[in-house]
């Protein structure tokens, strides 16, 4: 971004720190926001209050650049998931031409950025606008990363469904029912425009042979659907009904209920559907947001339902798809016709015959894009033995790969609806494709193979009865991300009956699945597999606790990806991607990210260890005394006081101690992560040795003891209810008296080199949202201030979201402090002094830690400090330094 771009972000971060109100100040705001990149004026103003139509009524969007960004305000302190809705509900409603590439919403505190291409979301605080402004690059068209946009039809479809959905369930029609007419009417909305049936036959039977108010709609629409379930040769209808084609495949097996009476919204809406082009459908994208419109709970996430097929690429990339196409490709390489022709032949026959199974499909996005990849990698093979001619024969003859191939488990039933029509739409549409490529039309009707998925529990459910082990190849998917403190307590009663590992209290929902995966390796050890979950898996304590116990089992990982951004269903979540199997691979593939966002770079190594470095097994376990004798490092005290009773910020405490000068000696400063780095203050009352007389004295403290004491006695931990009887001390009291102490935040941003830690003393007060190290010499600090740590930190530790989670038993006890002569110890301390005084000097200049770490404008003068002390810190390790990171 050029200079002059930067110094309007930071003139309108200037020019609109006070901003707050939505109504007096939002279009000022978005004005100026906008001119930053030269924006004319004109098309400025035409993008105020954009008029949008929403069932029949009109709304207004805050600002609409048509075709690229829509902006929705709040006021200041209002959270932002109001806006995020109605954004979402606008584009939705928009038409074709003014829907934007990204959404933006802001409440002059906060800007989240939203590329509604894939769903990324970056968010951040306005005053560090210039700091991110690169993300704005495709308002000066330059857009960095190139997308497919997502086709419109798509969310069109997805909202009309669900107003249908909506209707038929006011209309008293049963649910489960509704959920099967639903999964139907969507497939007779796309045969009517793929090919299956003629074109509008479906639209036309609704039209002509129902009645305008839908009072016979269910009546014919069963009828309809009975006679797509019966062969031609055996049909007793005449008229338009009977031209309809045999569909069979069990879609339209069960019977619906009839008798039931809808009304004329749900024929309207079906007609008004029927308009979309249905052959654009995709359906990866549309089983995600169809599955959406039929669960009322996701519909917060509605609009932002673009699953990143990129991201399920590199799962069915590593798992299987390289390693076929490059057999495929040698295979062609032959030079020897028959034996090329023979080999192809065999290959062939190998596709056809390999089996997957996704134990948490949902809507099957996954099983989708893999059958598609597998037929079109058939469809090369074929066209391989015909050395690219038009096919001589039956194309019947050629296409082996069926989506009976394709096995699946998911606990909703409406979702394996959806996913099992989904991969027939995609049989289709690989059909057609089919048809192109060879010049024959190819259609497989009547269906005769439907996906194995079932309805069931994947914990409780024995998986060999789903598909047997010796006929299963892969196992792939995404299975649920849910932390191990916010599984409910009916799944942390089924992972404990399922994973019978010691410490499993300790793992995410996730690590079932991979458990159970083990577990059917070893009745088939050739089977692979690769799941994606979150990044906790492969850090801090849970990488040893899982891993330990796969290792033990005689797993290995083959190919992983490190940590990135995976959208889930509207929340972007931070995960990793890991292909294993009981058969070690001579050669492992590991991605490499620079960062979360970043495309991965591809290493060749030797091993793949539990936290997916290129490193031997570690299996560190968590300890209470430091490895290399140092200090012991606690937690800041826990104020345990309900909501903040014993807290005060600035304004409070003067008028507190205005009012009763003697609270003086009982106020500390209070210094928390947010504090450290963000150079906010805060205070506490801290009262263990206020005499009674005095507490008697103020109203004010005695409210205070009353309130600690109401919200300690409700608590569910017995242990804290016991606390409520000492209404006036902290529920953990840490506090350091006699000596200066080091503290480090226990979540750091992984935007920094290092993380920062600071010296302090009482009558500060740490809290427990920091470390504390008493005692902690200049040498102790210049050792954790150093990239060395850092990067122990950055692999050892966990992460929240894709910040740094520290730990004391795990992290800090488990570091190898080096050893060292007096002279190199005293260079390191004349080292962190010159640091501390660097620090100084900017801090006196309005900077907090967090503005002088962050990568991108850490001082040159603070950045050259650093760089001394990580080669002498380094060189203590090892003379000559390490090779790399």
């Amino acid at each position: 971004m050029n200079k002059e771009i930067i110094d309007n972000a930071l003139k309108f971060i200037t020019l609109h720190k006070e901003d707050k109100d939505e109504r007096q100040q939002a279009q000022m705001w978005i004005r100026d926001f906008l001119e930053i990149f030269n924006i004319p004026i004109q098309k400025i103003n035409i993008g105020f209050e954009w008029r949008i139509n929403i069932d029949g009524s009109q709304k207004y969007a805050d600002h609409l650049l048509n075709g690229l960004l829509l902006i929705e305000m709040k006021s200041k302190k209002q959270k932002l998931d109001k806006a995020k809705s109605q954004a979402y509900k606008y584009v939705m409603n928009l038409d074709n031409e003014d829907i934007p590439k990204f959404v933006m919403l802001s409440n002059f505190n906060t800007i989240q950025l939203i590329d509604l291409t894939n769903n990324k979301t970056i968010e951040f605080n306005v005053k560090d606008l210039h700091k991110y402004i690169d993300n704005f690059n495709f308002l000066l068209n330059k857009i960095q990363d190139t997308h497919i946009p997502m086709n419109p039809v798509n969310a069109k479809a997805a909202k009309l469904m669900e107003s249908l959905h909506d209707y038929i369930l006011e209309s008293k029609y049963p649910k489960n029912a509704s959920d099967l007419l639903m999964t139907r009417i969507v497939f007779c909305f796309f045969a009517e425009d793929s090919g299956i049936f003629d074109t509008n036959q479906f639209t036309n039977y609704i039209k002509n042979e129902t009645k305008k108010d839908g009072s016979d709609l269910v009546d014919k629409l069963t009828t309809l659907f009975q006679t797509l379930n019966t062969p031609i040769n055996e049909r007793f209808q005449s008229g338009s009904l009977n031209d309809f084609p045999y569909i069979n495949g069990g879609l339209f097996a069960i019977s619906q209920p009839s008798g039931l009476a809808l009304n004329s919204k749900i024929r309207n809406i079906i007609l008004e559907t029927s308009l979309l082009d249905w052959s654009k459908i995709s359906p990866v994208i549309f089983g995600s947001m169809f599955e959406g419109a039929m669960d009322k709970e996701r519909r917060h996430s509605l609009g932002a339902h673009y699953t990143s097929e990129v991201n399920i690429l590199k799962v069915i990339n590593g798992l299987f798809l390289n390693e076929l196409r490059n057999e495929f490709e040698h295979i062609s390489q032959i030079k020897i016709k028959k034996i090329k022709y023979k080999k192809l032949e065999e290959f062939h026959n190998k596709l056809a015959n390999l089996k997957f199974l996704d134990p948490a499909c949902g809507s099957g996005n996954f099983l989708m894009v893999a059958y598609r990849e597998l037929r079109r990698l058939e469809h090369e093979v074929i066209d391989e033995i015909n050395q690219g001619q038009a096919l001589l024969f039956d194309i019947n003859d050629f296409i082996q790969v069926e989506i009976n191939q394709f096995y699946g488990m998911e606990i909703l039933p409406y979702a394996v609806s959806v996913a099992k029509i989904g991969l027939w739409m995609m049989d289709h549409l690989m059909n057609i494709e089919a048809s192109e490529l060879f010049g024959r039309l190819y259609l497989r009707l009547p269906l005769h193979a439907s996906a194995n998925i079932e309805v069931c529990d994947a914990l409780t459910k024995e998986w060999s009865e789903i598909v047997p082990p010796n006929e299963l190849d892969y196992v792939l998917g995404n299975p649920p991300f849910i932390g191990a403190r916010i599984m409910s307590k009916e799944q942390k009663n089924t992972f404990k009956k399922v994973v019978k590992i010691t410490g499993s209290s300790d793992l995410d929902y996730v690590c079932a699945w991979y458990y159970k995966t083990a577990l059917l390796m070893q009745l088939n050890p050739s089977i692979k597999a690769a799941l994606v979950s979150t990044n906790s898996v492969f850090q801090g304590k849970q990488a040893n606790i899982i891993w330990k116990k796969l290792f033990e089992m005689g797993i290995y990982i083959n190919f992983a990806h490190q940590s990135f951004k995976w959208d889930n269903n509207g929340a972007t979540v931070h995960v990793c991607i890991a292909g294993f199997s009981m058969n070690e691979e001579k050669e492992k593939f590991l991605y490499l990210y620079k960062d979360i966002q970043t495309q991965p770079v591809l290493k060749k190594v030797k091993i793949i260890n539990e936290y997916l470095i290129d490193a031997p097994y570690l299996m560190l376990k968590s300890s209470k005394k430091q490895i290399s004798n140092y200090p012991i490092m606690r937690f800041g005290s826990m104020a345990n006081d309900g909501k903040g009773n014993f807290q005060l910020d600035e304004d409070l405490k003067n008028k507190l101690i205005k009012k009763h000068p003697i609270l003086e000696e009982y106020i500390h400063e209070f210094i928390g992560a947010k504090e450290l780095l963000d150079g906010e203050t805060r205070y506490i009352l801290y009262l263990k040795d206020m005499p009674p007389n005095i507490i008697r004295k103020i109203p004010y403290i005695q409210n205070v003891g009353q309130k600690v004491y109401e919200s300690r006695i409700k608590s569910s931990r017995n242990s804290t209810k016991k606390l409520a009887q000492y209404p006036f001390v902290l529920g953990e009291d840490r506090v350091i008296k006699n000596s200066k102490f080091l503290i480090i935040p226990r979540v750091s941003s992984e935007n920094r080199e290092y993380i920062p830690m600071d010296y302090f003393e009482y009558p500060t007060i740490a809290s427990d949202a920091v470390f504390q190290l008493e005692n902690a010499s200049l040498f102790i600090m210049g050792v954790l201030q150093s990239k060395m740590h850092a990067l122990w930190v950055k692999t050892i530790g966990g992460k929240l979201e894709s910040r740094y989670r520290y730990s004391n038993t795990l992290v800090y006890n488990n570091f190898v402090f080096p050893t060292y002569s007096n002279k190199e110890k005293i260079y390191i301390e004349n080292i962190v002094k010159e640091i501390l005084e660097i620090r100084k000097y900017w801090k006196q200049k309005g900077n907090t830690l967090a503005d002088l770490y962050d990568k991108k404008a850490m001082p040159i003068n603070l950045k050259k400090k650093h760089n001394e002390l990580d080669d002498k810190v380094e060189k203590l390790y090892i003379k000559s330094g390490f090779a790399n990171d």
